[in-house]
């Protein structure tokens, strides 16, 4: 069976408010929507999985396999799709040598869903922290929010290491950014701030799933500088922020002035520095 064409069919009728879809090795798959989960009939052999695998990220598998060292695989479009299976190791890199199930997180472009927090953000002289759990929009959110500021009249740097924000394709967005955002695709974030801030003048520099140490100062070092940081950072609470003493400190210091709480790509609490260090 061609797996990628009954898998695309199965779905069509769902695709707007399809949130991420789930495949597996000689199990049925699933799919979650904006309304609940959702059994599919589409149940492939470990054969038609690898092949449907491969039809959806270009034949990466084959023709790069140690594009698979991270676990996911970022798809046209800004998706992303998860990889599990049989893992080996080749000249000191990590390569999924046999898949057993997938899980496909689709990227959602909804304009107009960051326009509050582009008011607040044009309205004030600090950064902002887009917290939630995987899954909660965040991403979504800061596509939006860059796409409006950059709108506005903002130079904007983006760091889209992962290609989901902007979706590069050959270094050129393919999601609506905004007309004055500057996209470095690929680049490890810490490195692509230093990149953006040294060679872009940008106003305002953007960030996915903020991270460690080496983050943590970039965004230190840019905030320094006079720009203006936005990111979004895996947090179901201002608790979960404090037990992060890196990223608790530019919360703290102010490096971030609102810190934003999203669920179900909206926005449901924002919280002001001045409450952070409480």
């Amino acid at each position: 069976m061609d797996g990628l064409k009954e898998l695309q069919r199965e779905l069509s009728g769902i695709a707007d408010t399809l949130c991420d879809v789930r495949l597996f090795a000689d199990r049925q798959a699933w799919a979650q929507t904006e309304a609940g989960e959702q059994a599919l009939s589409f149940a492939p052999n470990a054969k038609e999985l690898y092949e449907t695998v491969q039809q959806l990220c270009g034949y990466m598998l084959r023709l790069s396999p140690e594009k698979t060292g991270q676990g996911f695989i970022t798809l046209r479009g800004g998706h992303r799709m998860g990889l599990c299976g049989r893992v080996t190791q080749r000249e000191g890199q990590l390569v999924l040598q046999e898949v057993g199930s997938a899980c496909i997180r689709v990227a959602h472009q909804i304009k107009g869903c960051g326009s509050d927090a582009a008011a607040g953000f044009l309205a004030m002289q600090k950064g902002m922290l887009i917290c939630g759990t995987p899954g909660s929009g965040k991403t979504t959110l800061l596509r939006d929010l860059v796409r409006l500021i950059s709108d506005a009249g903002v130079a904007v740097g983006l760091s889209d290491e992962r290609g989901e924000i902007a979706a590069c394709v050959q270094g050129v967005a393919q999601l609506d950014v905004g007309a004055r955002t500057h996209v470095l695709d690929g680049c490890p974030k810490a490195e692509a701030l230093k990149w953006l801030l040294r060679s872009m003048c940008p106003q305002v520099l953007a960030m996915d799933e903020l991270c460690g140490a080496a983050e943590y100062q970039a965004v230190r070092d840019a905030a320094a500088c006079g720009v203006r940081v936005i990111a979004t950072v895996h947090a179901g609470s201002m608790q979960d922020i404090q037990q992060r003493a890196g990223l608790q400190a530019l919360v703290t210091d102010g490096v971030f002035r609102q810190v934003i709480f999203v669920q179900n790509r909206r926005i449901v609490r924002i919280e002001e520095t001045s409450c952070c260090g409480q």
